[in-house]
């Protein structure tokens, strides 16, 4: 007969998790371009706002959630920030991301009309900016949230500012942001995901151009237009000469023998 026996039942213990990821933009739209009749350009007064919620939906804890930001902040091939990061918030663990200085002066560009006047008439409609991964020209935030339980929801402030390397963009009339968030747990055999696609989402910021010619750009179509009309109109003038017309003998108009001799009145004094 055995007493105190004591058996160990090793019973393997999996998460189920179901992310749910999804964000918004406020303002959806800004405006965008040169401003000639500004002394120096600067960075957008009104802050563009994003707001991120991570739901966890599964039945069972979440473990370790990390939640990444990628907004696309550069121009190929150049590197002048699009972005200033003015504010980082989260209800739940902390975010990081590689800081770089604020900066609200225009780079300095080298004049060149010709190339303005070809951009104003050949500027494409819209241009997409997406990051790949690990794209070095994006802006890359990482937050740890930490466990999250059944139920538990995590909400992400982020606050930007256009600088004025975005705003005197003329490179397209409309500017398309595509960002992206994704939240993974850590990398572990006992974590199941349940719905991967929910897991990323996407929001979207848009920049219209004003449309407004820079001041060189009109000052150069309104001197070209007046050169070629008045070149059109010696042209045509000097057709209209080499022609005769202005060499033709004016000949008036035959009158009509035929018509009636008008009646002429005498005043006189009527014999009784």
């Amino acid at each position: 007969m055995l007493l105190d026996n004591m058996v160990t039942v090793a019973v393997p213990l999996k998460y189920e998790i179901d992310l749910n990821t999804h964000g918004f933009v406020t303002p959806a739209s800004f405006v965008y371009g040169t401003n000639e009749n500004e002394a120096s350009a600067t960075c957008m007064e009104e802050n563009i706002n994003f707001t991120f919620h991570v739901i966890n939906a599964g039945p069972s804890m979440a473990p370790n959630i990390n939640l990444e930001l990628m907004i696309p902040n550069a121009f190929p091939p150049h590197d002048f920030k699009l972005f200033n990061v003015m504010d980082i918030k989260t209800t739940v663990g902390e975010c990081s991301y590689k800081e770089y200085p604020r900066n609200c002066s225009a780079a300095e560009k080298t004049g060149n009309i010709l190339k303005d006047v070809v951009t104003f008439f050949s500027k494409p409609a819209k241009r997409q900016m997406y990051c790949m991964k690990n794209d070095s020209l994006c802006l890359q935030i990482h937050c740890k949230l930490g466990n999250m339980e059944n139920g538990k929801e995590v909400i992400i402030q982020l606050h930007l500012e256009a600088t004025p390397s975005l705003l005197e963009m003329d490179d397209a009339s409309t500017l398309k942001f595509e960002v992206r968030a994704t939240a993974s747990p850590e990398k572990n055999a006992k974590v199941i995901e349940l719905q991967k696609d929910k897991q990323v989402a996407y929001v979207y910021l848009e920049g219209v151009h004003h449309q407004k010619p820079k001041y060189r750009v009109t000052v150069l179509i309104i001197g070209i237009g007046l050169i070629a009309g008045i070149t059109l109109f010696l042209l045509l003038s000097l057709l209209l000469w080499k022609i005769g017309f202005f060499k033709r003998q004016y000949k008036p108009v035959p009158q009509d023998m035929n018509r009636r001799d008008s009646w002429s009145f005498t005043s006189g004094n009527k014999d009784d």
